[in-house]
């Protein structure tokens, strides 16, 4: 069905002046963290805590650890920490590890040690299985139809140990460690789309396309009565995005470029960000493979920056994470090449260049010692050097006017 339109949100908030503009950030590879040749060539990192909006506790990790779960090419997953001790997980058997999620632990309050925290970890695997992990071992399995795309967290506060998934066959689903609560297929004949140029011939040519859901994530939006609810956006290599509520597509905007990641925060100014300065994901920020960024505010798509290279990842970081109080978040975006952008209020403040191509990409809440950090993986090294991956720690120290 067509979603019923909105009354739009102001982008230009009146109190946009009285929010610290960022002059710039200082990028600083600060710690390399080299891993064990065992594990293999990683293929996915997921920081924990996470640092995103919505979760970000200043001084959360000061003198304990941050965590990265990161997974490998030969199925093997690790815990990282911050003081270069791995652990890792019990062996699945499976093979190489597409997706990782790592979130806070559902365990029982009194399994949890406090000396070296063990987060859940969710991973999505090359024969599409979805595996929960609780304290190191293997608490689930899942299977969808084709490999893992996408994994991300359920922000709903009502299901906090929920998560989405996404495969290379089109494949959505929200689940938890114990079910699946939906599970859909996107598609872009399942709705009325608005009439674009060439817009037959594109829902026709779209099943011809690659139907991997490239990502996802959960944002709330107003309904029709004004209230917030929670949504599931996934984004198809296909050419769109597609809203859905409980497994049923409710809106779907198609793209002139297919969306290779999407990510939810506030970052223009608008009436909700103002009337609900604690709800964190109201809106949801989309990069494309031709570098463009756009948000969705209120069901629609509004331009926010331009970069240079293709999008691969992007992430935010609350405005509190440096300064202390609420406002637009600051962007992470990875992209196709040895560039990090970082931006803030629709401005390009900072650029970083690794020495390296990234095989992937997090960010994490506050490094013991460095606070905010990025965090790439270097590949395997080239012939000559170490074989093993590292993790290097970028810290992100804000330059702000006056």
């Amino acid at each position: 069905m067509a979603q019923a339109k909105r009354p739009r949100l102001s982008s230009n908030g009146s109190d946009a002046s009285s929010l610290p503009l960022f002059c710039g950030f200082e990028l600083t590879e600060k710690k390399v963290i080299s891993l064990p040749a065992s594990l293999g060539p990683v293929s996915a990192v997921s920081a924990w805590p996470t640092g995103k909006a919505g979760n970000f506790t200043a001084g959360s990790t000061a003198d304990k650890h941050a965590v990265f779960a990161v997974g490998t090419s030969h199925g093997c997953i690790a815990l990282v920490y911050s003081d270069e001790s791995t652990v890792v997980l019990e062996n699945s058997g499976s093979s190489a590890v597409l997706q990782l999620l790592a979130k806070d632990s559902s365990a029982p309050a009194s399994a949890i040690s406090d000396a070296k925290p063990v987060p859940d970890v969710v991973a999505g695997d090359a024969d599409g299985q979805v595996l929960v992990y609780v304290l190191g071992r293997v608490f689930s399995r899942n299977t969808l139809p084709a490999p893992i795309s996408t994994l991300s967290a359920d922000l709903n506060p009502n299901m906090p140990s929920s998560f989405s998934v996404g495969d290379m066959s089109g494949t959505i689903a929200s689940c938890h460690a114990q079910d699946t609560l939906w599970r859909a297929q996107l598609d872009m004949g399942s709705q009325a789309l608005p009439v674009v140029p060439g817009g037959a011939d594109q829902r026709a040519a779209a099943r011809l396309l690659d139907p991997t859901v490239n990502s996802a994530c959960s944002v709330w939006l107003p309904d029709n009565h004004g209230l917030l609810t929670s949504y599931v956006l996934a984004a198809s290599a296909q050419g769109f995005i597609q809203l859905l509520s409980r497994g049923i597509p409710v809106h779907t905007i198609p793209l002139s470029t297919p969306c290779t990641s999407v990510c939810p925060g506030v970052f223009v100014a608008s009436d909700i960000s103002r009337e609900l300065p604690g709800s964190s994901y109201t809106q949801a920020i989309v990069g494309d493979g031709s570098g463009q960024l756009l948000v969705l505010d209120n069901f629609e798509l509004v331009p926010y920056a331009q970069v240079e290279y293709p999008i691969a990842r992007i992430f935010s970081l609350p405005l509190r994470a440096f300064v202390g109080h609420d406002g637009p978040d600051v962007v992470v975006c990875a992209t196709l090449s040895d560039t990090i952008y970082v931006l803030h209020q629709r401005k390009i403040v900072a650029t970083y260049s690794a020495a390296f191509w990234p095989s992937a990409v997090d960010i994490v809440a506050d490094f013991p010692g460095i606070g905010p950090a990025i965090v790439l993986v270097e590949p395997e090294a080239l012939a000559g050097k170490s074989s093993s991956s590292s993790l290097h720690i970028i810290s992100l120290r804000p330059l702000l006017d006056g």
